[in-house]
């Protein structure tokens, strides 16, 4: 089978490749019943989940909490002098779009009220959420890297700096640039600078971290011929040293003293009643930007939320992920033997069938007009990972396919909805796994010199469902 461009549409040898979508009522595709590791298409799951259970206007609340003994029975602070006599408490549930503006504008209602002083201790709550921040499966060499920020109880500010290295000179030293009041140190007094053509044939950046938010860079760094930075993202390795340093600056910003100590902790120590709160966006918000740019904090710490409301109760990761499952069971959508170990897609653990992919997609179709969950999908050459996709960028495709990616190493996904020529709304499946290539190739991707190979292949598929026609199996 040929392309319209001429080119082989023959996908790659020894990838796998299912594809699985509805056109007036049949089913239609192959490799329907294999299972494929979902990457990020998996967040339509944890998305029609959050918005069937929570519902589109919930709102994440990060409580303030202050000592009992130090409020009237009308809920106003009482100081001596503005000292506020007894401990405060910070209750982290898992906002992925907190920042610490908004710590700041939590914690000046206390400066509002009169406080200078706390006579007691600054509790950060982290338990909210139970069990490890990282899910099961995945990279280790992937988690300083800001799209695996630990989805925490704690997140400020997307749990992720960015910062700037300047090397202008091949052999010279390297400079790092980090914001204003980001707490974390980079140390990058082992990288090399090189010229692009040695850094591009394997000579990578590395980093080393470890829980103080301290980062050790080595390898190398391509030179930088008209003197632009290199951005580079760091993921907070420890979110509760960086609640405490960042809780730290804020109450130095507010010229409010502690007298004791700023501790993170999993439960509330001593009796505190509720004094204050910071709202979120609501879910529908959160969703909309986690879907057409592919937010992996977003989608587990909604995944995590929904265990924990779910079950009334801290949960962790497997608890999550079987309260999602029994939330779309109950719309009548039964992933069956499907293995779901995160909300985000990263684990390389979750495996799904095109067919079982495409109930969801088939649930959202018949329910979108209470849903609006379609709105929220990435659409070719115009938003989201969707914007650019070479695959897409043409017509009949172009505005036409409104999907979510998927893509991990060896793997790029599509799942969502094409409009086809006669105006139906079909939705479809396009896996593709165990994607391998030759290392020069491999290096041609790398330094992004030439388009994914595999697009010639996805496309064919695309435009053949757009046509209206059912597509066959290449070998």
């Amino acid at each position: 089978m040929a392309s319209p461009d001429g080119k082989s549409s023959k996908i790659q040898e020894g990838a796998l490749n299912g594809v699985a979508y509805r056109l007036n009522g049949s089913l239609k595709g192959y490799n329907q019943d294999l299972y494929f590791k979902p990457a990020s298409t998996e967040k339509v799951i944890t998305a029609l989940a959050a918005l069937s259970y929570l519902g589109p206007n919930y709102q994440i609340k990060t409580r303030l909490l202050v000592s009992s003994k130090s409020l009237s029975s009308g809920n106003k602070i009482v100081t001596q002098n503005g000292v506020l006599n007894g401990d405060i408490e910070v209750e982290f549930r898992g906002d992925p779009y907190f920042t610490k503006q908004e710590l700041y504008n939590l914690l000046n209602t206390l400066k509002d009220a009169g406080v200078h002083t706390i006579a007691g201790n600054v509790y950060l709550n982290s338990g909210y959420f139970a069990g490890h921040d990282y899910a099961s499966g995945w990279s280790w060499d992937d988690l300083s890297k800001c799209f695996t920020a630990p989805p925490s109880s704690v997140i400020i500010n997307g749990n992720c700096v960015s910062a700037k290295l300047t090397a202008t000179k091949i052999g010279g030293k390297v400079t790092v640039e980090i914001p204003e009041g980001m707490p974390i140190s980079v140390i990058t007094s082992d990288v090399e600078v090189v010229s692009p053509s040695e850094f591009y044939g394997g000579c990578d950046l590395e980093m080393d971290r470890n829980s103080q938010n301290i980062y050790r860079l080595s390898g190398c760094i391509p030179v930088q011929q008209k003197g632009k930075p290199l951005g580079l993202s760091f993921a907070i390795q420890d979110p509760e040293q960086w609640g405490k340093d960042i809780t730290a600056q804020v109450l130095a910003k507010l010229k409010i003293q502690v007298s004791g100590k700023i501790e993170p902790v999993r439960k509330s120590v001593g009796t505190l009643s509720y004094y204050a709160a910071h709202l979120s966006v609501p879910i529908s918000a959160m969703l909309d930007k986690c879907l057409k740019r592919s937010v992996n904090i977003i989608a587990d710490s909604m995944a995590r939320t929904i265990g924990t409301v779910f079950y009334s109760r801290p949960a962790n990761y497997d608890m999550s992920m079987t309260a999602i499952r029994r939330i779309l069971k109950g719309k009548g959508i039964d992933l069956g033997s499907a293995t779901l170990i995160d909300g985000s897609g990263l684990s390389p653990h979750n495996n799904i069938t095109p067919r079982q992919m495409l109930s969801v997609l088939q649930y959202i179709a018949d329910n979108d007009s209470h849903l609006n969950m379609i709105k929220l999908f990435p659409v070719a050459g115009q938003s989201g990972t969707l914007g650019s996709r070479g695959s897409v960028m043409k017509a009949p495709l172009l505005k036409n396919v409104t999907a979510k990616t998927g893509t991990l190493n060896g793997v790029s996904n599509l799942a969502g909805f094409l409009t086809t020529k006669s105006g139906k709304l079909v939705p479809f499946v396009y896996f593709m796994n165990n994607l391998s290539y030759d290392e020069a190739t491999a290096k041609k991707l790398k330094a992004k010199k030439i388009a994914k190979p595999h697009y010639i292949h996805e496309r064919q598929i695309l435009e053949t469902i757009y046509n209206e026609n059912a597509v066959r199996e290449e070998h």
